[in-house]
């Protein structure tokens, strides 16, 4: 038979396991949900692209021959559309890698607690 002291332990232990289950499953949907909404998004804005692209009326260049013509009656959205959605993409890389590396170090700070107060 177990004393009191392991079971004790025992019940610790099993408590915390049961919550790293619980944040883990909750960090798992959290990941899922924000994979989805980045997918959401650049589907949403490769269909609304062609549309996009199909408003921007081409000037006629005649006498513009330098760099800046390419902004000549508004053909610069498509290039501002085009910095914003890799702009979105960016943040929504950064913000899973972020929280990847903090889920990363909760779990081995609870490991590293559960193996120094594993027997309390």
């Amino acid at each position: 038979m177990r004393s009191y002291e392991e079971r004790v332990a025992e019940t610790k232990r099993r408590i915390a396991k049961i919550e790293r289950e619980k944040r883990l499953r909750r960090n798992t949907i959290t990941m899922v949900s924000a994979v989805a909404a980045c997918l959401v998004l650049l589907i949403g804005a490769s269909l609304a692209m062609p549309g996009i692209a199909a408003s921007i009326r081409t000037g006629d260049y005649v006498g513009f021959e330098t760099a800046a013509s390419i902004f000549h009656d508004g053909a610069a959205l498509g290039y501002i559309v085009i910095g914003l959605l890799a702009f979105l993409l960016g943040v929504c890389v950064t913000v899973l890698c972020f929280l990847l590396r903090q889920m990363n170090r909760e779990d081995r700070q609870d490991e590293e607690s559960e193996d120094v107060h594993g027997a309390d």
